[in-house]
């Protein structure tokens, strides 16, 4: 679980969905509406080990498209079949 202050700033953890950018060297990955922890006060998001696990997997499959820019909803990618 999450602790309810920032590990960056100190201010209150409030719940929500936020967009994160993943920058590689080959591409960028934008996903949106993921679950995650936001900090009031810094705006940075923390997400839980279930919540990292299932990106880690869209993430992989997206690095593997080939595209130099993508941008995926976390909420839409729940139908894909999660990575064994």
């Amino acid at each position: 679980m999450i602790s309810f202050r920032c590990m960056l700033c100190g201010g209150r953890l409030e719940k929500g969905t936020a967009t994160i950018p993943f920058v590689f060297p080959d591409t960028v990955v934008r996903v949106k509406d993921v679950p995650a922890e936001i900090c009031a006060s810094c705006q940075e998001p923390f997400t839980d080990g279930e919540v990292t696990d299932r990106l880690t997997g869209l993430l992989n499959q997206a690095r593997g498209m080939g595209a130099e820019v993508l941008i995926i909803s976390y909420m839409d990618a729940q139908s894909v079949s999660a990575p064994a």
